[in-house]
């Protein structure tokens, strides 16, 4: 029983030291090379809270250690990522991030029932006496405009916020406009 034990107690060390191998962190302080590409390009890119520039970063000199890695394109942070820069050229600094512009929704109302709708001044659907849902619309500001069959019309502005979905209620009666946030 004891050498079952002991056999036990001498592989629970062995792995955890492999694990905490594998954990260590890079050396901080010296002078490492990174290479950052995001899609789309053109994006902000932040290291430890400094900027490098503008997407794709190529061969920029950085110091080595645990850092924090932030894109951020129109405004919006696509990645947020605490990442291990190694000394000098490693293979390890080269990071590729398939971003995104997350996607949001509208669910319009208006006031006649039956008005067409135009997002960004492009038609896109008509009400027809019910709620239209608006999908995929990239992240950030929108103008919903609805023309509607009594000859005025209403417009709001709405802010998209990735995976939800925004209420818009446009009273083309009155001109009067409203929105509210929903999950």
């Amino acid at each position: 029983m004891k050498k079952l034990f002991f056999f036990a107690l001498m592989m629970a060390f062995l792995f955890t030291t492999a694990v905490a191998d594998e954990e260590d962190p890079p050396p901080r302080g010296k002078s490492a090379i990174v290479n950052i590409i995001t899609e789309p390009p053109n994006s902000d890119v932040f290291l430890g809270g400094e900027p490098l520039g503008k997407s794709p970063i190529k061969d920029k000199e950085v110091t080595s250690g645990r850092q924090t890695l932030v894109v951020i394109d129109q405004g919006f942070e696509l990645v947020n990522k605490r990442v291990n820069i190694w000394p000098g050229k490693d293979s390890r600094n080269n990071f590729d991030f398939s971003t995104r512009i997350p996607k949001g929704h509208v669910k319009i109302t208006t006031n006649p029932p039956r008005c067409r709708i135009y997002v960004d001044g492009e038609l896109s659907d008509k009400t027809d006496g019910a709620e239209l849902v608006v999908r995929n619309l990239d992240a950030g500001d929108h103008v919903i405009r609805a023309e509607c069959s009594n000859r005025k019309s209403a417009e709001t502005l709405v802010t998209i916020k990735g995976e939800e979905t925004v209420d818009a209620f446009l009273d083309a009666t009155t001109g009067s406009k409203s929105k509210k946030k929903k999950r």
